[in-house]
């Protein structure tokens, strides 16, 4: 009958053992994939793989609806500016095409089938830049004729 208290008491050491085993593993297995501390770089890195190391589809998802609705407000805004003559023929054309670059790089991004979060951050700053880009033109208050031609210019 001693043997009894010895054998439940082993039991339950082994389990408690593997259990803080298997929590170990999971954080290594977390930090292996991207989730977690960098110790490289002293911040929370994400990686565009989910915890079995496939890429992660929901968020290249998100990335993308919100890539996709700065970039239609963005070309409202261009065309609000056309139409309000705040920016020349010329303006409109450096915008657009700064729009298709922006396009062109999306479409080369999720040729993958993903949109990683690098890609995205990439993406985020070419759509600030041309937030800013459209605000200065709209703002320099250069005004076109009826005909499109510069008031301004001789």
């Amino acid at each position: 009958m001693k043997n009894l208290p010895i054998k439940t008491t082993l039991l339950a050491l082994a389990l408690g053992s593997l259990g803080m085993l298997s929590t170990a593993a999971q954080a290594a297995d977390n930090n292996r994939f991207g989730y977690g501390h960098d110790a490289r770089s002293n911040s929370v890195a994400y990686s565009h793989s989910n915890h079995r190391g496939q890429p992660d589809r929901f968020q290249s998802k998100q990335f993308k609806q919100q890539i996709n609705a700065r970039q239609h407000r963005q070309m409202d805004r261009i065309q609000a500016g056309k139409q309000s003559g705040s920016l020349t023929r010329h303006e409109f054309r450096e915008l657009t095409r700064e729009q298709r670059h922006i396009r062109t790089m999306e479409r080369q991004f999720l040729a993958d089938g993903f949109i990683g979060p690098r890609e995205f951050r990439q993406m985020d700053r070419a759509l600030d830049r041309a937030d800013q880009n459209i605000r200065a033109e709209k703002r320099d208050y250069q005004a076109r004729n009826h005909r499109g031609h510069n008031v301004w210019s001789n």
